[in-house]
């Protein structure tokens, strides 16, 4: 019995039947080696038994059809849309005069602090709309606080201002004929900017300009202020505002040769025609001048009619 328990201790990985329980049962013989390294697997999830109802058919919606309103919204642009927008929410001043010298103030204020300034800008948009009395006595002051904070370094303050002047543009209309060739200078140099909210602020602007004042005038700032700028952007805005200014005035108007109308406009379409800059030249210039030839041709053929 000795030399039985002696051998079955001896070696451990063979068990020998003839081993007492008791020593059976100290090493552990028969039951299965667990892993300490290894943690318990999870039960995965109970599944959910899948239904046997037939899924239900999925249409492709249409697209609803457009309304008046709608596709009179999707026409213009968002500039546009956000412009009406603000001067919905301009509403009357209880008391315009005091606000009007406390816009002087907040304008002359520090070039630093342009909340003040956009605030003083604001204040002007609302008197443009509701309180043009207000701005007539002092109307050649406020173009110049505006001309100066249209330079701003800062484009926030420089937009604010160039949206003003199409404000007072549009409520004012030739009530600024006094002060276009000033403020068209600035615009036509705003335009040629990289910016673009910079330059879709001055173009809007000088939209406003050519539609709302009169046009002799809005021609003699456009010759006068970028005609012969040194920068080609400048000239391509001015030759873009001229073609828009001749479909506002009409080719007859335009060749009737009142007040040295005809022979100004067409020494400076000449001159747009054969600039340098294709931008210039290729683009306004030349269709411009494809235009008032075509028109004289018209007038000359009815003319022939007329006299067989």
């Amino acid at each position: 019995m000795g030399e039985i328990a002696t051998s079955s201790l001896g070696s451990l990985s063979s068990v020998d039947m003839n081993t007492p329980a008791e020593l059976r049962d100290y090493l552990d013989v028969g039951t299965p080696v667990k892993s300490r390294d290894s943690p318990p697997r999870p039960a995965p999830p109970p599944t959910k038994p899948r239904s046997k109802l037939p899924r239900p058919i999925r249409f492709l919606s249409l697209p609803k059809a457009a309304t008046g309103s709608d596709k009179k919204a999707a026409s213009e642009p968002k500039g546009q849309i956000k412009k009406s927008q603000d001067q919905a929410r301009l509403q009357p001043l209880s008391n315009p005069e005091q606000a009007l010298t406390k816009t002087f103030k907040l304008l002359h204020s520090a070039s630093d602090d342009w909340e003040k300034k956009i605030e003083g800008l604001t204040s002007l948009r609302v008197m443009a709309q509701n309180h043009m009395d207000i701005l007539m006595p002092k109307l050649h002051d406020i173009c110049l606080a505006i001309i100066n904070e249209v330079k701003n370094l800062r484009s926030a303050v420089s937009c604010a201002a160039m949206a003003t002047l199409g404000d007072m543009y549009v409520h004012l209309q030739r009530a600024m004929d006094s002060e276009v060739e000033g403020t068209a200078r600035v615009l036509l140099h705003k335009a040629s900017e990289a910016n673009t909210f910079i330059r879709q602020g001055a173009n809007c602007a000088l939209g406003h300009m050519v539609q709302s004042c009169t046009p002799t005038r809005v021609m003699n700032a456009l010759l006068v202020g970028g005609l012969s700028h040194r920068n080609a952007a400048v000239r391509s805005c001015t030759a873009q505002y001229l073609e828009r200014l001749a479909e506002v005035m009409g080719m007859a108007r335009l060749l009737s040769g009142k007040k040295d109308l005809t022979d100004r406009f067409l020494i400076a379409v000449s001159k747009l025609a054969v600039d340098p800059a294709q931008e210039v030249s290729r683009h306004h210039g030349r269709n411009i001048l494809r235009n008032v030839a075509t028109k004289m041709w018209d007038k000359f053929a009815q003319g022939k009619s007329e006299n067989p």
